[in-house]
């Protein structure tokens, strides 16, 4: 996949993560004010964490082969997304585990949670200032001639 077909595929994951998120918080909402929407909440929230794992692979599937064979550069924004990034996905599906009333506890601090990483997701290796075929080329390693 190109360069720019990749961000676009996942920033219409996030977009997408977006809107089932504000589902599960209006639906957690409710259910934390004591409506009947258990059912509803579980549903959304198994949508949502459906997604996650989609994008989460996603990410790695698309970003990693485009950064191939830019040593130093390229390595720096792999293992950013390999380290610090999947540690802040296991932070995120910890909040996603446990039964639908114990989430939907949390489900405010997941959607400010999960939103800010995306949105740094956005800003950092998915910003068109940084993942540019200009930018990654000049950085890949010239082969012998």
């Amino acid at each position: 996949m190109d360069l720019e077909s990749a961000r676009t595929a996942l920033i219409a994951q996030h977009d997408k993560i977006r809107m089932h998120l504000s589902e599960c918080s209006e639906l957690a909402q409710q259910l934390r004010t004591g409506h009947s929407v258990d059912v509803e909440l579980s549903a959304a929230l198994a949508q949502l964490r459906s997604e996650l794992t989609e994008h989460n692979t996603a990410e790695a599937d698309l970003i990693c082969p485009l950064l191939d064979n830019s040593p130093g550069w390229g390595t720096l924004l792999v293992d950013r997304m390999g380290e610090a990034h999947l540690a802040e996905h296991a932070a995120l599906w910890e909040m996603l585990v446990g039964s639908t009333s114990e989430v939907a506890a949390r489900m405010d601090d997941l959607v400010d949670d999960l939103d800010a990483h995306m949105a740094a997701e956005e800003r950092t290796f998915l910003s068109p200032l940084v993942l540019r075929h200009d930018v990654i080329t000049r950085h890949r390693r010239q082969e012998p001639t």
